[in-house]
């Protein structure tokens, strides 16, 4: 290369890592700051606050934001809902012009530009636009011009993280579906090379060993239907509230899959017989765990720290590093977790002590994630056989060993009722994807049931 082109170059990365740096610097002042401007000129409003974090100069560039984005942990809670509320107020305004206006309709996956967002219903004026004053648009032209298409979809990404389970899990964006994941499977240990010239005692070259994960996207899907006496008027409450409980449900959807999901040919757990069941999707966790039998007994009895450890110590080297696992247990598990001695007691552990907090984050350094999926209602052998059953079970991962797959994020749509009798609106959610882990073997045990748990 020419030198003046490699000092070109040098030039630019050295202009680069300056002002990496200046925004780094930027960052962490109006962190400190808590949002408010520095300058003296700014306005120092929650709207304005959350442009300034959010790194947004417009009400177009905060509605693109993803708040979720592990680049703005530490922006604070009230305001990425602010934005978030924002969203979902656009999303409502949207749908009432396709409802009531005659906006163009959403088509399969693809969502409809709806030019009138902004005018022509009463929400739009009242509630919408002054929070978009609020933010520091002019509102020129009701926005068509600057109106993201996927406001919806955006929207519903970050609810996705909202759910705790689901969050403990690298996620992946699945360009194809099936889709593969390359992964390493075996690992080289460096080996001595003998003091000789003899070609003989060469060693020979090492590979690694390779395997490949399958995601193959599973579609769920749920709706409502709308109210017959359904008006502009009331539409806005109405549609935020079903809105709400059809994207849930896909998170509800995701959690009990991933705890107790089971696609074989016949469920696990005998009250599980729906093909529609969510817990067909996929091999859960508990599934998992049964099949290669990474179990411990807990004998009828309630949880014990030597129990648990023994989980961990089943997991062999999956078990080694605190931050890479994850208890997931019910309420009345997290209870029995709060009782245990070792941590209950000041003396035994300290200011932490739950007789002091009330509450517990984690033991042994490993943290405590309380799901209503946890099923309280096992027979012994860990899964449900009868509606008598009353054990409980305790689940450790390995939540690097698992994988969070994402073929189409959540979308909501409002459409016609295509079937009889018809003549009334539905709202509806659908979403794609998969979960996987690497497989389960005795030399693969990275998640671990505790059963016949009291």
């Amino acid at each position: 290369m020419d030198p003046k082109e490699i000092k070109a170059l040098e030039d630019r990365l050295a202009k680069a890592e300056q002002a990496a740096l200046k925004a780094e610097e930027e960052k962490a002042a109006l962190i400190a700051s808590g949002g408010r401007s520095t300058s003296g000129g700014s306005s120092n409003s929650d709207e304005q606050r959350a442009l300034r974090y959010f790194g947004a100069r417009s009400v177009k560039d905060i509605l693109e934001v993803n708040t979720g984005d592990a680049r703005f942990k530490a922006v604070p809670a009230e305001l990425k809902h602010l934005v978030r509320q924002l969203k979902e107020d656009f999303d409502v305004s949207r749908l009432t012009q396709q409802i009531f206006h005659g906006e163009a309709r959403d088509a399969g996956d693809m969502q409809a530009h709806v030019k009138g967002v902004l005018d022509g219903n009463r929400f739009a004026r009242e509630v919408l636009a002054p929070k978009l004053k609020a933010f520091g648009s002019t509102v020129v032209g009701a926005g068509d011009e600057w109106v993201p298409t996927m406001v919806s979809s955006s929207y519903l990404e970050e609810f996705e993280l909202d759910r705790q389970v689901v969050d403990q899990f690298k996620s992946l964006n699945m360009p194809s579906s099936p889709f593969d994941i390359p992964v390493q499977k075996d690992v080289t240990v460096a080996r001595r090379q003998p003091e000789s010239c003899d070609p003989a005692d060469n060693i020979p070259a090492a590979n690694f060993g390779t395997d490949k994960l399958t995601l193959q996207a599973i579609k769920l899907v749920e709706h409502m239907c709308l109210p017959e006496e359904l008006n502009e008027d009331s539409a806005p409450q109405i549609l935020a509230l079903i809105r709400s409980e059809v994207t849930t449900a896909q998170g509800r959807a995701w959690e009990t899959a991933i705890l107790n999901g089971d696609n074989t040919g016949t469920h696990m757990d005998t009250d599980v017989t729906g093909v529609v069941d969510a817990r067909t999707s996929w091999k859960g966790l508990r599934k998992l765990a049964i099949a290669n039998s990474a179990t411990v007994n807990f004998s009828a009895a309630a949880v014990t720290v030597a129990n648990l450890r023994a989980m961990r110590t089943a997991m062999g080297k999956f078990g080694v590093g605190e931050r890479n696992l994850t208890w997931l247990v019910s309420s009345k598990i997290y209870n029995q977790f709060l009782a245990l001695p070792e941590v209950s007691t000041v003396e035994k552990f300290g200011p932490n002590a739950t007789i002091l907090r009330g509450a517990l984050a984690a033991l042994d350094g490993i943290p405590i994630i309380i799901s209503e999926y946890a099923r309280d209602d096992l027979a012994a052998t860990g899964v449900n056989t009868a509606p008598s059953d009353a054990f409980s079970s305790v689940l450790l991962v390995n939540r690097m060993r698992f994988y969070w797959g994402v073929r189409r994020a959540i979308k909501v749509r409002a459409s016609l009722d295509p079937t009889p009798p018809g003549d009334r609106w539905l709202l509806a959610s659908w979403w794609r994807g998969d979960f996987k882990g690497h497989a389960q073997s005795a030399t693969e045990k990275s998640v671990v049931l505790g059963r016949n748990v009291l």
